[in-house]
């Protein structure tokens, strides 16, 4: 039988002079390992016309990091506006239709950090525009205060996501909760955009200790989650992380099966 294919968008950056196009091979490794078919699509001018002819030929959808989703796409609040960075209005618009076609066939997606935010916007819901900054503003400034200690969700130092980590506690009764087997998780976390209102078809999966949703999933969908830490990055240090790949694979084939 061959492979299912699964849809992934590159990421442009800047390598001497000239813009190249990449996916991590840590994503692009682990598809394989699942017995998937990686198909990446560049973030070129003229992919939107060919999205068709690649949207035939997807069984499942990734969406993993990238640069800010611009505020446009959903309902902003000024500070989304006030702390925005990098944009890229290109990929926005190639992942926004590939996600509302594989939500419209029951595709099984999977969205890490950047890509976890852009399945809730598409959903309906909404994003901070700087985690840290508003979250310890709407509690009074209270971790300077002393009463919480403020959780760092980004290592300014450089792009590092393993350098930064904190706790997460997984909700009960949850797919989650179920492949790590435990309550709590240490994670890699390198991110300023995160959920403020999550869509009313998703539920959480795992709080920072700040509140920060950081997994959740549709209960009634194959399988449609999302998760703002890197499991891919830190397979070593939890069985769960494997396990989170594996079934978003297993859900893969199990729709490819489909007529």
């Amino acid at each position: 039988m061959p492979r299912p294919v699964v849809l992934v968008v590159t990421r442009p950056t800047v390598r001497k002079s000239r813009i190249i196009d990449y996916v991590g091979e840590l994503h692009l490794g682990l598809l394989l390992r699942l017995r998937t078919l990686p198909l990446m699509i560049p973030v070129v001018e003229g992919v939107p016309a060919a999205l068709t002819q690649y949207m035939e030929q997807m069984r499942g959808l990734l969406l993993v990091e990238g640069e800010d989703i611009h505020p446009s796409r959903y309902r902003a609040q000024e500070a989304n506006f006030t702390y925005l960075e990098k944009t890229h209005p290109l990929k926005d618009e190639i992942e926004l239709r590939l996600l509302r076609h594989a939500l419209r066939r029951g595709l099984p997606v999977l969205g890490i950090c950047r890509g976890s935010q852009l399945l809730n916007v598409v959903c309906g819901g909404t994003l901070y525009g700087d985690v840290q900054k508003e979250i310890q503003a709407a509690t009074g400034n209270a971790a300077q205060q002393g009463s919480k200690q403020a959780l760092k969700h980004i290592e300014q130092a450089g792009p590092l996501y393993d350098a930064c980590r904190h706790r997460v506690t997984l909700v009960e009764h949850t797919p989650l909760r179920r492949w790590y087997g435990k309550k709590t998780l240490q994670v890699n976390s390198y991110h300023h955009q995160g959920i403020r209102d999550l869509a009313s078809r998703f539920k959480p999966m795992a709080h920072a200790d700040d509140g920060l949703i950081e997994g959740f999933y549709d209960p009634k969908a194959p399988f449609l989650v999302g998760l703002q830490f890197h499991p891919e990055r830190m397979l070593p240090d939890y069985t769960g992380n494997w396990r989170v790949w594996r079934a978003f694979g297993a859900a893969v084939h199990r729709r490819a099966r489909k007529p």
